[in-house]
Formats: structure tokens, C-alpha cells, sequence
């Protein structure tokens, strides 16, 4: 990752730290209102079901800058420092959740940005990282076309499928009418594995000989597949598997 990315993680993550910290060290207080007014399409859902993706920057912002519920310092050496520790109020284990959750999907969305219309297979780490940051934590396996145009440089990126703990089903002809959507004349495909394993398996093979002869008839080139998982990757072209 490149300095200017750290820089931004640091700085992120600091605006968390230094959000929890206020908030222990001053009197409870009422709790204020957010500033930042959420479209029907917007507005952010309750306890585990929330999900920043859905989220307008303005949200994202609102989420990580809103105020927490109060704890005090005594709480706080309780839960952190006691052996085993003890786990926070539940209320401010869901507003430290919602934080980090907003933060990693602003750094998410950035580093695309970053990317946008470059040459991205040039640097490929780079785009295994943001495709790491993308799939962490989850508990699921997705898959993702990366749309590339002539020069492979980025058009867009799409989470096409949705799978379980083990496996997601790709649907060929979906992928042909987005590559074809997209203008794109080259892509690339991505999934993780929860499971922390990075070796391809023999469905993964297959789908990938499977897209690359079905794109070639709408001369599109597919040039490599990534597995992530946890802080790895697997390139396909690497190992001489595209």
C-alpha cells in the first residue's frame, strides 16, 4: 500500500480513536443529532444489519463523526485491561462497529478511486489490496469482475455473485452482458475464500477456462483471477493457471 494510502488509514483511524476518547473523558451528556440527513435509499439500518456499502459519502462521514454513548474510565480498564477481558457495553460495541465499518469503506472507496482509469495489472498488489479490504471479514464468499478497457486500464469493478461459506455460483452469460455493458475489452475476476485458504480449487479452474472461452467469442481477454484471503492472494497468471 502506498504511503498516501497509509496516510489516509492513519488519519482515519485516528478520527475513531480520537472520537471515543473525547467521549470518555467528558460528562455524559444528551446525545446530539447528526447533521447529515439520510435519503429513503440512505438511511443506514439498525444493529447487525448495517451495512455501509448502501451509504452516500455524506453518511459514511456522518457515521464515523456522530457521537458515542458515554463510558467512564473505570468501564473502560474493566473491559480492556482485566484478564480475560471483559466485553464492552453492548451500545458501544455497535457504535465502535458502525465507525470502523464507515471508516474501512471510505478508505475502500478511495483507494478505487486511486485506481480508477489506470493501468491496474501494471501494479497488481495494488488491486489485491484494495480486493482484500473489500472481502474482509466476511463470512461469504463473493465474486467480483474487475472491467478493464484496451490499454487494462480500470472502467469499474462489480460484485456480480453471492455465495456461501464455501462456494459461489457464477453465471457465464452475466458476466458476458456486463463485460459487454461496460465496453470493456479485457477483465479480470476475483473472489475470497473465508475459509483462509488461498489454492485454487477444481471449481475455481474451471469456471476461469469456462469465462475465458465463453468471453472470447465477444473478444474480451481474460487475464487473471485473484483469490483472496486474509492478508494473501493467489494470482492465476502468476502460476501460469490463465
Amino acid at each position: 500500500m502506498s504511503t498516501f494510502r497509509m496516510d489516509r488509514w492513519t488519519v482515519l483511524a485516528a478520527a475513531i480513536r480520537n472520537t471515543i476518547k473525547s467521549v470518555i473523558d467528558r460528562p455524559a451528556s444528551k446525545p446530539e443529532t447528526t447533521a447529515c440527513v439520510a435519503t429513503p435509499a440512505d438511511e443506514p439500518t439498525a444493529g447487525t444489519d448495517f451495512d455501509p456499502r448502501q451509504l452516500s459519502r455524506a453518511r459514511l462521514l456522518s457515521e464515523l463523526l456522530a457521537p458515542v454513548p458515554p463510558i467512564g474510565p473505570g468501564e473502560l480498564s474493566q473491559a480492556c485491561d482485566t484478564s480475560p477481558p471483559r466485553a464492552l457495553p453492548a451500545a458501544l460495541e455497535a457504535a465502535i462497529t458502525r465507525r470502523l465499518l464507515a471508516a474501512r469503506e471510505l478508505l475502500c472507496r478511495d483507494m478505487l478511486t486511486d485506481l480508477q482509469g489506470r493501468p491496474v495489472m501494471d501494479s497488481p498488489k495494488q488491486l489485491a489490496e484494495w480486493l482484500r479490504l473489500h472481502c474482509a471479514g466476511l463470512d461469504y464468499e463473493v465474486f467480483l469482475v474487475i472491467y478493464l478497457d484496451s490499454q487494462n486500464r480500470l472502467i469499474t469493478v462489480e460484485q456480480l455473485f453471492r455465495g456461501t461459506l464455501t462456494q459461489v455460483s457464477v453465471y457465464p452469460r452475466e458476466v458476458l452482458k456486463q463485460a459487454l455493458a461496460h465496453g470493456a475489452a479485457a477483465l479480470a475476476l476475483a473472489h475470497n475464500h473465508p475459509s483462509g485458504g488461498l489454492e485454487p480449487s477444481m471449481a475455481d479452474q474451471r469456471i476461469t477456462q469456462q469465462l475465458k472461452t465463453s468471453l472470447t467469442l465477444i473478444d474480451v481477454r481474460v487475464i487473471d483471477h485473484f483469490i483472496v484471503a486474509g492478508d494473501g492472494h493467489y494470482s492465476f497468471a502468476e502460476h501460469g493457471l490463465i
